[in-house]
Order: C-alpha cells, then structure tokens, then sequence
C-alpha cells in the first residue's frame, strides 16, 4: 500500500520533513555560495584575480625554470610547492604556487603568477585570499579544512534523502491535483504546496545530480588518502627507502619535468600540473606529474606520474582508481562547468529555484505549526 493513509507513506513524509528541515540554513548558504561559484572563472577575470600574459600562449622558447627562478628570488624565504599550466582558462600564464621553506603542506600556500614567454612576475602579489577562494572554502570546507568535507558529505545525504522521500509524497499529490495546476484564490498556503510540488518536480533532475556530486566530492580527501595507502603503497615504500633530493633545488628541473611526462604520456594527453620533491602530494624524492586528456570526458580527467627528481626517470605513471574518476567527473557536473555560459545560466536558474523551494518549504512547516489549534498540540505532547 502506497497511499497517503500508508505507513511507508508517513515514514518518507517523516523523513522529507525533517531532513529538509534541518539541511534548510546550510542549504540555503550553499546555494548562495554555489551561485557565485558557478561563474568563478567570470568573477575572477572580472575581479584581476589572475593576470593576463602578454602572450595569451604557451612559449616553449623560453624555459619554464625561468619563472621558477623569478619567483625564487621574489621570494626567497619560500619554496615551490606545485607549478599549474590552464591554456583554456589563462592562456600564457605559469600558476606558481609557494609556502614557507619547511612547511611539506599547502595550508600556508600562496599564489604566484608568471608570463611564461618572458618568465617575469605578473599580477598583485599581495591579493590574499580572493572571493571566489573564500566562497569555495565555505561552499565546500564550512572553514574546517579536510573536515569539513565531511560535513558537506553529511548535508548532501540529508538532501537526498530529502529529495528521495519527497517523491514518495509528491506521488499521491499528483493522482488528485493536475500536474502543474496552481489553486488560486484558496489560501496562501494551498498555493505555496501547488509552488512546492511543482517546482519541486520540475528541478528534481538536477537537484539528484548536484546532490549525488556534492556527495561524492565530500569524500575527496578522504578517497586521495585511501589510494595513497592502497593503490601507492608500494611505490610509496620505495620511494621512502630512496635517497631523497634537495627539495628546494632539485637536480631535474621543471623543463625536464614537461619533457618526460609528455614523453611516457598517452597520445594527446598534456602535463596540467608539477607537485614539487617532499610535499604531502610527492614523495621525499619524485616530483607528482598531473595530466590532462584533451578530448570529450577525458579533458576532465587525469593520470599521475611520478618523476624522479634526481635521474628524470618514470617509475610510475598510473590511471586513477573508479572510485576516483567518479569524484574528478562530479566537479564540473556539480557546478556546470562543461558546456559554457548556456549551461551555467541553466544551472543557477535552477539553484535559485531550488533555493525558493527549500525557503517555502520551511515557510509550510511553521504556518502549518502556527495554525495548528492549541489543544492538538497539547495531545501530541502527552502522546
């Protein structure tokens, strides 16, 4: 029996309730923030964030270890920790990213800029923290670093479980009310339920997809850890038993680096990023090589090679593990980073149609409470 008199009726009804209502204050914060930062590359240009190049190219002329030297001697109480190339999104600029000399991981990091085709310093060295950074330290760490991923994972199953029992509810809705009929003139509240329902039902397919990828990206570090202890546990093993390199000038340089990677790479496949010797993501002795395909799914995924820092051999390069690949594909899914300015539009339409449903949600449960007669409410609390 599935109907509105059913137990497994008054269960996801139970369930759709409170888990709304609870998700309700940090839904709203990440549908505000996630409206930001589904223009992030906009707000950023927009803003200066990154420079631009005076060559909007990649200029193999001039070697990459350039940069690396013009940012050493700008800064030379600080270590490179990763070098970031994004020909789509920053034509012509090298994405340096430095922290202190002893510090293995990247919570004090800094970003710096380059030109790659003059190796200068370009852009505010002194910008800090921007809006976008801020917003998506919010959106997707609550400020609770590795945590707080967690957290967001916890908030996307109360939604989904939301959305999940809301179906469940919605279906006998359906049978005695028109699907998108509004009843007018019968009450603000009818007409907030017939807003809900319908709303409800026309973003539903989005909602699952953004919720299922936020959940899944919840897990990100969590999953990164898991394959360092499993999947590269042996190369990490070997590595530790190696001679370790000094971090701050490593015998191969960054040049070589592109060079080797490229080389052992699949065909069509280009180095995006260069991790540095002795970071939490490298080891004591191997620079970590991120490449990215170039072509359909593959411009959104990547592979990993590491690269001996003292000999420029590859000892390794692998595939990310299918739990991986899964958290890489939901980013640009859950922010709609894959088919333009079209698509972006599409999907913050669709959050704040979502945001309206989550605040009339909570306006139909406490009218509903409001209205409800004192002695029934007294009935229910000696119940």
């Amino acid at each position: 029996m599935s109907g509105a008199g059913s137990r497994w009726f008054r269960i996801n009804l139970w369930l759709h309730r409170w888990t709304s209502l609870i998700a309700t204050l940090p839904f709203l914060i990440l549908c505000l923030t996630g409206t930001v930062l589904i223009f992030h590359e906009e707000v950023d240009y927009l803003l200066g964030v990154v420079p631009e190049a005076k060559s909007r190219g990649f200029d193999a002329s001039l070697p990459l270890s350039e940069s690396v030297a013009a940012v050493k001697a700008a800064y030379p109480d600080e270590r490179i920790m990763s070098v970031g190339i994004d020909p789509d999104h920053h034509p012509g600029v090298l994405l340096v990213v430095t922290a202190p000399k002893l510090e293995p991981g990247f919570q004090a990091a800094e970003l710096r800029f380059t030109d790659i085709a003059t190796g200068e310093l370009i852009g505010d060295p002194e910008q800090g923290i921007t809006l976008t950074g801020f917003l998506l330290e919010l959106h997707a760490e609550w400020f609770l670093g590795p945590w707080g991923e967690l957290v967001g994972a916890l908030i996307a199953l109360l939604v989904l479980v939301s959305l999940l029992s809301g179906m469940v509810v919605y279906a006998p809705y359906v049978k005695r009310v028109a699907f998108g009929v509004l009843r007018k003139g019968k009450g603000a509240r009818l007409l907030q339920l017939d807003l809900h329902n319908f709303i409800g039902a026309m973003v539903l397919g989005w909602a699952l997809v953004v919720t299922v990828t936020g959940l899944l990206l919840g897990f990100n570090n969590l999953a990164i850890g898991v394959w360092q202890i499993t999947g590269l546990s042996d190369f990490r093993a070997e590595a530790d038993a190696m001679m370790p390199v000094d971090a701050l000038e490593p015998p191969v340089n960054l040049d070589k680096v592109f060079e080797v990677a490229t080389a052992t790479a699949k065909p069509g496949w280009q180095v995006s990023s260069v991790v540095f010797p002795a970071t939490e993501f490298s080891s004591p002795r191997h620079y970590t090589v991120l490449l990215v395909g170039s072509e359909g799914l593959e411009e959104r995924m990547f592979s990993v090679a590491f690269v001996d820092a003292a000999t420029g051999e590859v000892p390794v390069a692998l595939d990310l593990p299918l739990y991986l690949k899964a958290i890489t594909l939901s980013q640009p899914l859950h922010f709609g980073d894959y088919g333009g300015l079209p698509l972006k539009i599409l999907w913050t339409l669709c959050t704040w149609l979502t945001l309206f449903i989550t605040a009339n949600g909570a306006w139909l449960w406490w009218n509903r409470r409001r209205r409800r007669r004192p002695e029934e409410v007294a009935t229910e609390v000696a119940a």
